[in-house]
């Protein structure tokens, strides 16, 4: 019976063997054996040994203090294969699915937080310093530190060939469609048609791209 059979399936749903294989023969056609990516795939193995919940779709690039925080039980983090994070991102998926596309690019510095669903498309583009979340603190209570209202949380989706600038926050409740643009230390909230250009604060639509 193969490792199929049993459920053992490795990135995309391959059989884990057949996964391995497949890895193994994108590394040696793409000479992706350098100290750089074999660093990226010792964090890769580290990461997911720490975290149950957390799956690899392919291999993945990971630069020098990149910290996924994944909480069992609650959370869940998927990675389409060939996506890059920069150095000193950090990537949270709390509670909910986290979901980033393959081939995207996840800048140095960047921070993302799930708390109830966050959906990142294929082949995205962020830029230093972006920061994504799916939450806000409640402020209803003047009588109750904020810290201990709670919060309040909307899912967050980010289609497929979008770029962000540097800075730019998006914020809960925030839908980009497929090949929009966030100029730099935008604030996305809201609904945007796909290949919108956003700029500002709040982000308004500004442009469309033809």
């Amino acid at each position: 019976m193969s490792p199929a059979d049993h459920g053992e399936r490795g990135p995309s749903g391959l059989p884990r063997p057949l996964a391995w294989v497949r890895w193994v023969v994108w590394a040696t056609t793409n000479r992706a054996f350098t100290r750089h990516h074999l660093l990226s795939y010792l964090r890769m193995a580290r990461a997911s040994a720490r975290y149950p919940s957390l799956r690899f779709e392919g291999p993945c690039f990971i630069g020098p203090d990149v910290r996924f925080e994944v909480r069992e039980g609650y959370g869940r983090l998927v990675v389409g294969a060939y996506t890059h994070f920069g150095a000193h991102a950090r990537v949270r998926a709390h509670e909910g699915t986290l979901r980033i596309g393959a081939k995207s690019v996840i800048g140095i510095r960047n921070t993302i937080n799930c708390w109830i669903d966050i959906s990142i498309g294929q082949a995205c583009l962020f830029g230093d310093d972006v920061y994504i979340c799916d939450f806000d603190h409640v402020t209803t209570s003047l009588e109750v530190p904020i810290k201990d209202q709670g919060i309040v949380k909307t899912p967050v989706r980010i289609g497929d060939d979008v770029w962000l600038g540097t800075k730019v926050v998006v914020t809960r409740g925030t839908d980009l469609g497929d090949q929009s643009v966030v100029a730099a230390s935008a604030v996305a909230r809201g609904d945007y048609p796909p290949r919108s250009v956003v700029a500002g604060i709040p982000g308004r639509v500004v442009k469309t791209r033809e």
